[in-house]
């Protein structure tokens, strides 16, 4: 029986990797269901810090880059990039009080990558619950 349990953890993984990819594709197809004003006070309580916690996500991060399963490239859509990206938005939003782009598309844009960020970095349930409403 003990020879089942690596098979057994092994479809477990699976399975919650899976989930991990279906609540991320919901979370697209929920927010581009959103108006635009929707849109705006849902990034509006992310980029203030409601219900989402940059800094842990940040820390879940940085550890699966230091231990070297996340690499940093200047490309459009690496998780770490787009991180950044995301990072950058917040200090703006801080400073002025909205976002760099005026833009319902780049919010939307926005949004959607606040939400599934941490899913796509591999960060689990508990990236997941990082970026949780």
């Amino acid at each position: 029986m003990a020879a089942d349990q690596p098979l057994q953890d092994v479809v477990h993984h699976d399975d919650a990797l899976h989930d991990l990819r279906l609540w991320a594709k919901r979370q697209v197809l929920r927010i581009e269901a959103l108006s635009k004003q929707q849109v705006l006070c849902e990034l509006q309580g992310i980029m203030e810090g409601h219900s989402y916690s940059w800094h842990c996500i940040n820390d879940l991060l940085q550890a699966r880059f230091n231990e070297g399963s996340l690499e940093f490239s200047l490309v459009d859509g690496d998780v770490l990039f787009e991180w950044n990206n995301l990072c950058n938005e917040k200090r703006v939003w801080e400073k002025k009080g909205r976002l760099s782009v005026n833009s319902a598309e780049f919010n939307m844009d926005c949004l959607i990558n606040l939400k599934i960020l941490p899913v796509q970095a591999g960060l689990g349930i508990e990236g997941r619950l990082a970026g949780w409403f």
